[in-house]
């Protein structure tokens, strides 16, 4: 797809953003994969039910501009998730994987808060009030997972510190 103008640029962007969406889901299912007998469990469910509002919201986004997606690989997202695999490779105990599953989804929900609004700045520039809208709610749902994930990380650490 050749970038040629704004337009061009952020149908390119929003499209990495898709990738993003799509690759975290999955990588939730795996983390779940992981710790579903911890209590970070519940959240992580959570989480996946959102990801998929927001997948969903972001194909609306591509209707209402009567755009398909590219194929724009989340580099950020793939590189997260090699890093799980790498950190499973060592053979963690729970409070280990609950950890660096916390420390992950922070770090993916900050990417995330950057993207969207990079591309909710870009569609009103565009007009695409609409499109700008469903993105601020993708954007208020990473903000919540953030501040979530920052919440869990820092109860996480009081409850290693009272056991060590």
């Amino acid at each position: 797809m050749p970038l040629d103008n704004p337009a061009d640029l952020f149908l390119y962007e929003l499209s990495g953003a898709y990738d993003a969406e799509r690759k975290t889901n999955q990588l939730v299912g795996e983390i779940l994969g992981h710790t579903e007998q911890s209590p970070l469990a519940q959240v992580l469910r959570a989480q996946q039910q959102q990801g998929r509002q927001k997948i969903q919201n972001l194909e609306t986004c591509f209707a209402m501009m009567e755009a398909e997606p590219d194929d724009v690989p989340s580099m950020a997202t793939e590189g997260l998730r090699a890093e799980f695999q790498q950190f499973l490779g060592q053979t963690p105990g729970m409070e280990a994987v609950e950890i660096f599953t916390v420390d992950a989804e922070t770090r993916l929900a900050h990417l995330g808060i950057a993207a969207y609004q990079a591309l909710i700045d870009k569609a009103l520039l565009m007009g695409e009030v609409q499109c700008a809208q469903i993105l601020r709610t993708n954007l208020v749902q990473q903000q919540e997972n953030a501040g979530t994930f920052e919440r869990i990380s820092h109860e996480l650490g009081q409850r290693v510190s009272m056991n060590a």
